[in-house]
């Protein structure tokens, strides 16, 4: 099954046309697993930093995503790699040049704890991006998709 989401963040420009970092989420079934796929389009007229864990990593070193039961609402748990880490520095982020896109692939699988059956889950997330120097919020979802856990 194929859900798609796109967030669409405006942010002020002196132009006064908005700007925008597009993030889409699609998660599909691969070999049995649950695997989400994210593009980035950056439509800014600047340069934009994106978190690698987000743009370029395929397994996940800390809970990233909230997912929950769709029809329950209930939260499941990360059982996934959990890295302590410090605070984020420059190394931490993607640098995307105006106009550029920008797709990844997460196993989800690994990472939460999936019912056996089939279900319906929403995954989200909340973070940021920076632009000029600054953090700039990035929500997406939830995203509806359905997942059948052995």
């Amino acid at each position: 099954m194929k859900i798609n989401i796109a967030a669409l963040l405006a942010v002020g420009a002196l132009s006064g046309e908005p700007k925008m970092l597009e993030v889409t989420f699609t998660v599909k079934e691969a070999a049995g697993h649950p695997v989400l796929h994210i593009v980035l389009a950056n439509h800014t007229a600047h340069a934009v930093k994106v978190l690698h864990a987000l743009a370029t990593e395929e397994e996940m070193y800390g809970k990233l995503f909230e997912l929950r039961d769709a029809a329950t609402g209930e939260l499941l748990e990360y059982q996934g790699i959990m890295v302590k880490r410090g605070p984020l520095t420059e190394e931490d982020y993607l640098a995307m040049k105006p106009g550029a896109q920008r797709s990844n692939k997460i196993d989800l699988a690994p990472a939460y704890g999936f019912r056996q059956g089939r279900h319906a889950y929403t995954i989200s997330y909340a973070g940021h991006y920076l632009m000029d120097g600054k953090e700039i919020p990035l929500t997406v979802g939830p995203v509806r998709f359905e997942h059948t856990g052995r």
